[in-house]
């Protein structure tokens, strides 16, 4: 080693970065392990009575499992970070090591550092992997719940009813079976005109699609007309009778997905198809934005955790505990509160979405500036 390199400063500041990091590391991937586990327990738990009763293969239940565990690991990156950060800062303070870098003239901005663009780092990460694999997964997770509920039998399982809006009306619809592409037990379709007031009434028994002609064709019906005063003008039981409405039997057999196995892209694209059936969006709206406001809580934690990882004198595991189940609950009460009222349409989506992480935000520079750190 040459005599530059031996008292070159650049070459500790390096040691102290790796000795600092790989402390954290060890530690916040026992924490990750141990929450998902936590999780996971719990998960299985929920479920074990539908498990058991399931007629279905034993797979299925495993693979919903495997399923669940990107979700859950995404789901407990901050409070892992949140511990672990306060947990390793808080040992350096009690054991003087801290301060005796500080002492050395690093200061304290510049020893958490690695932590910090660790924390933007996951940020990015759990943005990508929600996006790109726990959405995805959580679909398959549903998709195998749902064989696990048909095993069970119970009544309800075999009753499907969509209540949905239509270019021109509304339908309820019972029961739809995909390869016949016809509806079973019950087919009912209200038609609305431009005043949006009730033309007619069809209220059938049962529904078949037919591909060629683009019609329906209805068994058992009732149909009803009304005038412009919503006065009845004619009441028909028909045995049989092919109409022409705007759906076609795809309408029905699409797979909807839930808020939460939509990707960027296919919230967009189911805002646009709410906007065209007058329905409400705002929890999609609210969901987007969370997208890239969520993964954002990693990095306000990091720096909140090595800020009361500062000022801790012993006990470290205990204060850091602590000081991670305060933020973590206040932060996710603050921000499920927001959300709310959001998808409700009580707030913009926006301010709904970002108004707490920007809060704890602004806290923990307030905090740093506060203390002269």
């Amino acid at each position: 080693m040459s005599f530059l390199d031996r008292f070159n400063p650049l070459r500790y500041l390096r040691l102290l970065d790796r000795y600092l990091f790989s402390e954290f590391l060890r530690t916040f991937l026992g924490t990750l392990l141990m929450l998902t586990g936590i999780l996971m327990i719990s998960l299985v738990m929920d479920n074990m009575k539908t498990f058991l009763a399931s007629k279905e293969s034993p797979y299925h239940a495993y693979m919903f499992l495997v399923y669940n565990i990107p979700r859950m690991a995404v789901l407990v990156v901050p409070p892992g970070l949140m511990f672990s950060v306060c947990f390793v800062v808080g040992q350096f303070n009690a054991n003087k090591e801290l301060v005796s870098m500080m002492a050395a003239g690093v200061s304290f901005y510049r020893t958490v550092a690695p932590l910090v663009l660790f924390g933007l780092l996951m940020w990015v990460l759990v943005l990508l992997t929600n996006e790109t694999i726990v959405r995805t997964f959580n679909s398959y997770a549903a998709y195998e719940h749902s064989i696990i509920e048909k095993g069970v039998g119970t009544k309800k399982d075999l009753v499907y009813q969509l209540h949905i809006k239509g270019k021109e009306g509304f339908y309820y619809v019972y029961w739809y079976d995909p390869p016949k592409k016809m509806v079973k037990g019950g087919f009912n379709y209200i038609k609305i005109n431009s005043r949006n007031l009730a033309e007619y009434i069809l209220s059938a028994q049962s529904a078949k699609y037919n591909v060629g002609r683009k019609t329906w064709t209805l068994s058992t019906v009732q149909e009803i007309r009304f005038d412009d005063k919503m006065q009845v003008t004619s009441f028909k039981k028909i045995p049989e009778k092919e109409y022409h409405l705007p759906e076609d039997g795809d309408y029905f057999a699409k797979p909807r997905k839930t808020v939460e196995e939509m990707n960027f892209f296919d919230l967009g694209e189911e805002i646009k198809i709410r906007q065209g059936k007058g329905m409400p969006f705002s929890d999609l709206q609210v969901e987007r934005h969370s997208i890239f406001a969520v993964p954002l809580m990693s990095l306000v934690v990091v720096i909140i955790g090595a800020i009361a990882g500062s000022f801790t004198k012993k006990s470290a595991g205990v204060a850091s505990l602590g000081v991670t189940i305060l933020v973590v609950l206040l932060y996710y009460i603050m921000y499920s509160t927001g959300r709310s009222l959001g998808e409700k349409g009580g707030i913009p989506p926006a301010v709904a979405v970002w108004f707490t992480p920007v809060l704890f935000f602004c806290a923990s520079y307030w905090l740093y500036k506060k203390f002269n750190l």
